[in-house]
């Protein structure tokens, strides 16, 4: 009688029982409702279990594509091979003023978890969507802030799950909308935020203010799929004749750009520039990847033309390119 060497599914499925799901339409885990399947995928809900997928994947010569909240992400058309990993690690607890958080908390629950405590100091960020893991790892923050400045210490893992260490604030080398972690990818497991305190109604009336300006501004991601702010702005005190820098933050808006050069309303696919905000891009129905990108493409043209400025995307792409050149030889709407 033969005997038949298990599977790789087989395999994954003896570390990692029936969590284990096979092609997992991953545009069901992003804001943009984008993104083929993911070839093998999980999403633990304890660092442990985190450490254990990485683990079996390496094990098993598998790539691991870590996940957040799935906002600021697009991911490809064909989808994404190997293991794809998102972090639901949601654990919430509090010492004083710091905050003991599992990297796949949501934002802005933890911002209003933090409130009910009385703790101040992230309510600007409300209405950012994705988990605290991804706020992170691209420094998320708005009107001059960001919350690198709030992070005492991280705890990661290599993303084959043999090392887990903590690791420092200085560590993560936070930049404009970047970290360490983009460059050295790593998984956040948790992290301790720092606070400061304050009165309930002074928070809640914050949240409220932030969440209004991105009603009237911005799309609202549950119903119009986006991933937020497609581009960076520009490094502070980079002079463009004509266009005035953003208070507090010193950097010429990548919106006022697209704005002079009359991106609102673009369109190719079903991809399109949100009517409110030129540098948000949203999907309009059944976006793919390569509509998304294609249109990015139109867009850093037209200010590269005028201004001879190169847009840099603040939105991560995972996965394979797709060719472009068919969808840039069409007319955009």
């Amino acid at each position: 009688m033969s005997l038949h060497a298990p599977t790789i599914e087989q395999r994954l499925r003896q570390s990692l029982g029936d969590a284990l799901r096979l092609a997992e339409p991953l545009r069901h885990h992003t804001t943009f409702r984008i993104g083929g399947p993911a070839e093998y995928f999980i999403a633990p809900e304890s660092p442990e279990d985190m450490a254990r997928a990485m683990q079996a994947a390496h094990a098993l010569g598998l790539p691991v594509h870590l996940v957040g909240g799935g906002s600021n992400l697009l991911v490809s058309d064909a989808g994404l091979a190997g293991l794809t990993v998102v972090n639901r690690c949601a654990a919430i607890e509090f010492d004083g003023r710091a905050a003991h958080v599992g990297g796949g908390a949501d934002y802005l629950g933890f911002i209003e978890v933090c409130r009910d405590r009385e703790l101040a100091g992230l309510a600007y960020a409300a209405g950012i969507p994705g988990s605290v893991g991804g706020a992170v790892y691209g420094n998320a923050g708005c009107y001059g802030q960001d919350i690198g400045s709030r992070l005492i210490e991280g705890v990661i893992a290599t993303l084959d799950g043999a090392s887990v260490t903590t690791q420092p604030r200085s560590w993560f080398e936070f930049g404009y909308r970047d970290s360490r972690l983009k460059r050295e990818p790593h998984a956040l497991l948790s992290c301790v935020i720092e606070l400061e305190p304050g009165q309930r109604s002074a928070i809640q009336g914050e949240i409220d203010e932030k969440l209004e300006i991105r009603r009237v501004k911005h799309p609202q991601w549950r119903f119009e799929p986006t991933a937020g702010s497609y581009f960076k702005n520009l490094p502070p005190g980079f002079q463009v004749p004509g266009l005035p820098h953003s208070p507090g933050t010193h950097r010429i808006p990548a919106g006022a750009l697209l704005d002079a050069c009359e991106c609102r309303g673009l369109r190719v696919g079903d991809a399109m520039v949100f009517p409110k905000h030129a540098n948000i891009l949203v999907n309009a129905g059944h976006a793919t990847a390569r509509d998304v990108l294609a249109l990015a493409e139109i867009m850093k043209a037209r200010v590269r033309e005028r201004f001879g400025v190169e847009l840099e995307e603040e939105v991560m792409f995972l996965g394979e390119r797709p060719d472009l050149s068919a969808v840039l030889g069409q007319t955009v709407a």
